[in-house]
């Protein structure tokens, strides 16, 4: 008997339980529905106007040397000599450090005496063979050592040349990864160099305004480091390439200045001119409901919302261009839309 009663009070919970989870279900899905009173759906609105286009695009980019590298040895042994520091500037060819070189020095000594040898050999046999005094097999193997000799000779003086570690071009010592004494290995980092008297800026353009830009155009940079100091530029490159997000990778070429100069990893704002100004029709981003690609609004005629398509054309910042689907004077909904469908009653308590 009390096992019985134990069920039934068990079930008598249960139901409980299952009742106010459902209740609270419906409450809380109460509060999630759209209050839309008789006069509609409220919403601001935005009138379609004419506006000046920017007739141009800015863009934000940082600089960057025009060449940049590390400077590696060619050559395993001690340092003995060092000649730059951090922030040097360097000119093309100069040396930098120099690796241990005495051995390098007799190899080019001994294949030096072997090469004169040889040389002296191979002139006297020629002499010799034009006298018939030698066959052309001896010949032969005296023109084979002698030629040897001369590769001996400029294998060891290349090897002497790579422990002279030079700048490949002209510009500032950007890292230093060596110490006087220290023991080099074949191809290890020796010195970064950057030349900053060209910069370029990697810069990101959206698809909709790569398509505007050309090789060589001519840009303006400007940095707030700089103000009011402008730098003249052109574009050097345009990827034709995007990315997923349909992005083009650009980079911009400018001349540094003597009297402003810039260092690398500078932020800048690049700014194209893409001829005179002209009045178009825009409406603000906000009314856009769908994509910027594929871009819908809600059109509100007297207490009644429709979804337009459009055809969108520049952005303008905060506006965008119309370029068909609205005339001049529409009101488009620009706040409101997410409790809207086609031809949704609506009240407008903003325009």
């Amino acid at each position: 008997m009390k096992k019985y009663i134990i069920i039934v009070a068990l079930i008598a919970v249960g139901g409980a339980m299952c009742w106010r989870l459902l209740a609270n279900r419906t409450e809380i899905e109460s509060r999630k529905e759209v209050k839309v009173s008789d006069a509609g759906i409220a919403v601001a609105v935005a009138q379609a106007e004419r506006r000046t286009a920017q007739n141009g695009m800015e863009l934000v980019g940082a600089t960057e040397a025009s060449r940049e590298v590390t400077v590696a040895s060619e050559a395993a042994g001690k340092i003995t000599e060092l000649h730059f520091k951090l922030g040097d500037y360097v000119e093309k060819g100069s040396l930098l450090a120099r690796v241990d070189d005495r051995y390098k020095k007799l190899a080019v000594d001994n294949a030096l005496l072997a090469y004169d040898k040889y040389r002296e050999d191979y002139q006297k046999y020629q002499t010799l063979r034009e006298g018939d005094a030698i066959s052309d097999l001896q010949l032969r193997e005296v023109r084979m050592a002698y030629e040897n000799a001369s590769i001996q000779l400029e294998q060891a003086t290349r090897q002497l040349e790579d422990t002279r570690i030079v700048a490949p071009f002209s510009g500032y010592i950007t890292s230093r990864n060596i110490d006087l004494g220290a023991y080099m290995n074949t191809a290890a980092p020796v010195a970064g160099i950057a030349d900053i008297s060209q910069l370029k800026v990697k810069l990101s353009v959206s698809e909709s305004e790569v398509y505007a830009l050309r090789k060589g155009q001519k840009v303006t940079v400007s940095t707030a480091v700089y103000p009011g100091v402008t730098f003249d530029g052109a574009v050097s490159h345009i990827s034709p390439k995007g990315d997923r997000s349909h992005s083009y990778p650009v980079e911009i070429s400018i001349a540094n200045s003597q009297k402003h100069p810039l260092k690398t990893g500078t932020y800048v704002k690049v700014s194209v001119n893409m001829g005179e100004s002209r009045p178009a029709l825009m409406i603000p981003r906000d009314a856009i409901v769908s994509s910027v690609k594929e871009p819908s609004v809600y059109v509100v005629n007297s207490d009644c919302a429709r979804l337009v398509k459009i055809t969108a054309g520049s952005d303008n910042g905060s506006y965008l261009e119309v370029l068909n689907g609205l005339n001049e004077g529409d009101q488009v909904v620009v706040n409101g839309q997410i409790n809207l469908m086609d031809g949704a009653k609506v009240q407008i308590i903003k325009n």
